[in-house]
């Protein structure tokens, strides 16, 4: 397993989720730090971490860039101060022997585990990539039949699936670049798995992580409009009207329906990008299920000296 841990320009945040990483260090697994190339490593962790640069500091492209060095077939995302817990991999590991899992989400707790803040996002005509489970003290099966994807600050993928993703559109967006990726693995016959033995703790900036503005509501929904899900008009009225007692959600719903106009292009690039990523993905773990064969050497030639008896 190769666990990333992408410094996004905050020292706390990024440094509380390192920290946590080589605290609770799984057996047999790299950990790589992607950066814009602006990190100087003031701890000299080099003989514990790789240092990877990308170029640019956006979440997406950082995660991207880290999977093209990765040495392991799976990999996990874990950012902006979500800290990991003891043994969080071990059960996420196993899911992934099911080779309809491309990608998985862990459950994010609050600091004294008692509260669920999220065990993946999910979709509706009322919400666009919505914390399943906050504020739970546990999910139950219904909660987890519900989710679609994982945040990508915390989240579990197939390392050769990630990398087929890289023109796949996300506006820079870390909200974007989950929703985009999973509608990709999705038709690619991949699914999202929740597994609440893998727990993580959630950072202080996760809350307001989820928080959509107008730009992002109406990227999210052009996905929704260049999938067939669901047309702008209807998921911008309908935002509107489940949403007319929240103030605070007025202007994401304003975003959904304004990409029934204000989007073209991205909804254009979607079109164009998304068959192709889905093509990508499907044979890059159609590739990881197909078992392992050893390459024997071939067998010279022997020339029998005895001359052959023609039969009787």
């Amino acid at each position: 397993m190769s666990i990333v841990v992408p410094h996004l320009g905050n020292d706390p945040s990024f440094e509380s989720s390192l920290v946590s990483v080589l605290e609770n260090r799984p057996r047999r697994c790299e950990v790589l730090v992607c950066h814009d190339g602006s990190y100087t490593d003031p701890f000299d962790l080099g003989d514990e971490v790789q240092f990877v640069t990308a170029q640019g500091n956006d979440l997406p492209r950082l995660v991207s860039t880290a999977a093209h060095a990765a040495q392991g077939r799976l990999l996990h995302v874990l950012c902006d101060g979500q800290q990991a817990t003891e043994g969080w991999t071990d059960s996420a590991i196993d899911c992934f022997e099911d080779a309809t899992v491309g990608s998985l989400a862990p459950s994010i707790a609050d600091a004294d585990g008692k509260r669920t803040r999220a065990i993946g996002w999910t979709q509706s005509a009322s919400c666009l990539c919505a914390p399943v489970a906050a504020g739970k003290r546990s999910a139950n099966r219904r909660d987890r039949a519900a989710v679609q994807g994982a945040y990508l600050t915390a989240s579990f993928w197939r390392t050769d699936v990630v990398r087929s993703l890289d023109a796949v559109p996300t506006a820079g967006n870390p909200l974007v670049a989950a929703v985009a990726w999973a509608a990709a693995t999705r038709s690619a016959g991949l699914r999202c798995h929740s597994d609440l033995d893998s727990r993580v703790i959630a950072g202080e900036a996760f809350a307001s992580s989820t928080d959509l503005d107008a730009v992002t509501a109406r990227h999210l929904q052009s996905i929704a409009v260049a999938t067939g899900e669901q047309s702008a008009w209807q998921g911008g009225v309908m935002g509107l009207l489940t949403n007319l007692h929240r103030v605070g959600e007025w202007g994401s719903a304003w975003g959904r329906l304004s990409a029934a106009w204000a989007d073209a292009a991205f909804q254009r690039k979607l079109r164009s990008e998304l068959p192709h990523a889905a093509a990508a993905a499907r044979m890059a773990s159609e590739s990881a299920a197909r078992p392992a064969t050893l390459k024997m050497p071939a067998r010279p030639t022997v020339t029998s000296q005895v001359p052959l008896r023609r039969a009787a």
